[in-house]
């Protein structure tokens, strides 16, 4: 072997060559295999980090192991807020379309007149408008408020009601029959919330909410919700998941709830109300619920939020003004008292045909 590579020194040498160059090269590839590796291991951490940071549910429910998993993990939790974002604009525009539609739809009031009335209040009958504006609508609900009795209460009520400021229905419940007088704004105690309070009567609702530190958005509203009820048993579908699946189609269009339940013998349509949405939203949310159901199912975020919603129900059913009348039953109830359906207030809210 030896005597073949001394007579052909050529070849040897360029075989020596060879394994010098074949080696530096292995030797580079060692080097740059090492910095990618080292890049790699950098871009791992750093993505780890990134989705403990931004996307910590998502990390902990997945649990990624490797940068594929995170890259997956990643692309699932950008899908989500994508989806949250585009529903955050299309709701936004819904806002906006509803509140110029509600404007228009108002009829006109002499804001001034309104204030020339109001100066002639007194003041107790002023601060009980206002309460009522805010939610407390009922005569046991003001006279708490006030720290009056009873009967001064109903005949403040009644005074305002005459007045033309407040327009008034009767609701009943399992335990009171009979019912009681839930009162709310005419078109003259609308404007009269902008000339008392400064603000629409359709924003005035969140207002309170937020100073009194009971407010809670739609989005942790349908979670909460969402959670209460598939750990009463109940299979529940929300409009983050499959939103086709919660669309209700009705005369004039559609209407998408919050939630979908699957109870043991109906699927249920569900609604969670944060008292953000404009009044012209909310009518047509009742709108799709009354038509097809004569009834609706609604979260709130409390038992003050329960009295807004009933308020806001009677406000529609008075504005529908059908000749033969309407009847619809309300499932009303504050989401940490939330269990059973069938454990939900029902409040049947009854408005008398129109003359």
């Amino acid at each position: 072997m030896i005597w073949l590579f001394k007579k052909d020194d050529a070849r040897l040498r360029e075989l020596e060559a060879l394994v010098i160059q074949q080696g530096e090269l292995l030797e580079k590839l060692r080097e740059e295999n090492e910095k990618l590796g080292r890049k790699l291991a950098d871009a791992e951490r750093r993505l780890e980090a990134t989705l403990k940071l931004f996307f910590p549910k998502l990390y902990h429910e997945k649990k990624p192991s490797s940068l594929e998993e995170m890259i997956t993990v990643l692309v699932d939790g950008l899908d989500e807020l994508r989806n949250k974002v585009s529903l955050e604009a299309t709701r936004e525009t819904i806002v906006q379309q509803d509140v110029k539609l509600q404007e228009e739809a108002k009829p006109f009031v002499d804001v001034n007149k309104i204030r020339i009335r109001l100066e002639k209040l007194e003041d107790e009958e002023k601060q009980a408008l206002k309460l009522v504006l805010m939610g407390y609508c009922t005569v046991k609900s003001l006279r708490k408020e006030l720290g009056i009795g009873k009967s001064k209460a109903e005949r403040i009520l009644d005074k305002l009601h005459r007045l033309g400021f407040l327009d008034v229905l009767r609701v009943t419940t399992r335990v009171q029959p009979k019912g009681y007088k839930v009162y709310f704004p005419s078109p003259h105690g609308e404007a009269a919330s902008e000339v008392l309070l400064g603000m629409p009567w359709s924003m005035l609702h969140i207002q309170v909410l937020h100073e009194k530190s009971l407010y809670m958005d739609n989005e942790k509203l349908i979670k909460e919700s969402e959670m209460r009820l598939k750990h009463a048993g109940y299979k529940v579908i929300t409009e983050f998941e499959k939103p086709s699946e919660c669309v209700i189609k009705y005369s004039v269009g559609t209407h998408r709830a919050d939630l979908v339940i699957y109870g043991e013998k109906a699927k249920i349509f569900m609604e969670c109300e944060s008292m953000s949405n404009p009044l012209a939203q909310v009518c047509k949310m009742l709108d799709a619920h009354y038509e097809h159901y004569k009834k609706i199912y609604i979260v709130v975020s409390s038992g003050l939020a329960k009295r807004m919603m009933i308020q806001r129900i009677c406000y529609w059913a008075w504005k529908k003004r059908q000749p033969e009348g309407l009847v619809i039953e309300a499932r009303i109830e504050a989401v940490d008292r939330l269990t059973r359906l069938s454990a939900m207030s029902t409040y049947i809210i009854n408005r008398p045909p129109s003359k």
